[in-house]
């Protein structure tokens, strides 16, 4: 559970936002119910229910985007109709939300949103003198003060979007190539066992070698051995799918995750990306780059861990067998 919270911010923020309703809300709407006050009771207890139902969706399906939409939705209405029944008492609920729905959805959603609702209450009040705001200086000062609130909220949630997204991209990426790093490569090989087990899809690794690299980077130099690694990865995904994930698995070694492929067709790729390879890179001194290819077919109950040595053993076998060339394992 925790784990959970750690690794998936949005979630993590879906949780506490529904769980501040939750504790926040529910004494006001017994209260108004008990009183007598049944709309705004009705609305208040409605916004906690969907704050139960929208985060046990969001943990049970992963999924965080639909149920904070579903939240920040109901948020807003049912922040629209408290303001309308109570009045200027009820304007204080709308900061409290202005900054939850931040939280719940994209800052681009959240903002429209906002302007959605201060501009219904706008409406409104200029319909009905007085059904929500006391006077007209008390109107300006709200707008202008939510106005405020809601471009810092949204300066700062855009911000933070950005830097967890170039932190998500450091975190997962290779610094130098741009293929997924490792640590990715292990998450995904773990779902494609699970996908296997659950579902039977078909997955296949190909461990590819450049060929030699170690004298590149001798008789060229580092540079160019960096280079000819970056070029690598846009040549191998010119010739997979779209969903093939190219991932380098350290040095000169690069992994390619192919799922719902036969073992044939897998074979085939292989071969496919040797020969492109050998055909579209070469040195500064017109030396063709090679590449060997150890390829291994995804096995039921196999763990990740023997699907990967499998592959490290055919590609072993292709070096040890003159180089530039595809071993199945």
């Amino acid at each position: 559970m925790f784990k959970r919270l750690k690794d998936d911010f949005y979630l993590a923020m879906l949780t506490l936002v529904g769980a501040i309703i939750v504790l926040c809300v529910t004494p006001y709407g017994v209260y108004r119910l008990t009183t007598g006050n049944y709309i705004v009771g009705i609305a208040d207890m409605c916004i906690v229910v969907c704050a139960i139902v929208a985060t046990r969706a969001a943990w049970r399906t992963g999924d965080t985007v639909k149920p904070g939409l579903v939240m920040a939705l109901v948020f807003c209405a049912g922040a629209l109709l408290v303001c309308i029944s109570l009045g200027a008492d009820g304007l204080f609920w709308v900061y409290p939300f202005l900054v939850f729905i931040f939280f719940l959805v994209s800052p681009i959603r959240a903002f429209t949103l906002l302007v959605l609702l201060l501009t219904s209450l706008f409406m409104i009040a200029q319909l009905y003198p007085g059904a929500i705001f006391a006077s007209t200086f008390q109107m300006m000062a709200f707008f202008v003060t939510t106005t405020i609130t809601s471009v810092f909220s949204f300066i700062f949630a855009y911000r933070a979007q950005v830097q967890r997204r170039e932190l998500q991209r450091l975190a997962t990426t290779d610094s130098l190539t741009g293929a997924s790093n490792r640590r990715t490569l292990n998450d995904q090989l773990a779902v494609a066992i699970n996908e296997c087990a659950k579902n039977g899809r078909q997955y296949g690794l190909l461990l590819l070698d450049l060929d030699h690299f170690k004298q590149i980077n001798d008789k060229h130099g580092h540079k160019v051995g960096d280079k000819t690694l970056i070029e690598l990865v846009p040549v191998l995904q010119s010739l997979l799918r779209q969903s093939d994930k190219v991932f380098r698995f350290g040095g000169e070694e690069f992994v390619v995750l192919v799922a719902d492929v036969k073992p044939v067709d897998l074979s085939n790729l292989a071969e496919k990306l040797r020969s492109g390879v050998q055909q579209r890179m070469t040195l500064p001194d017109n030396t063709v780059l090679t590449t060997s290819i150890g390829v291994a077919q995804l096995q039921a109950n196999e763990d990740w861990e023997t699907w990967l040595h499998r592959a490290d053993m055919a590609l072993y076998q292709a070096k040890h067998e003159g180089r530039n060339k595809v071993v199945i394992g």
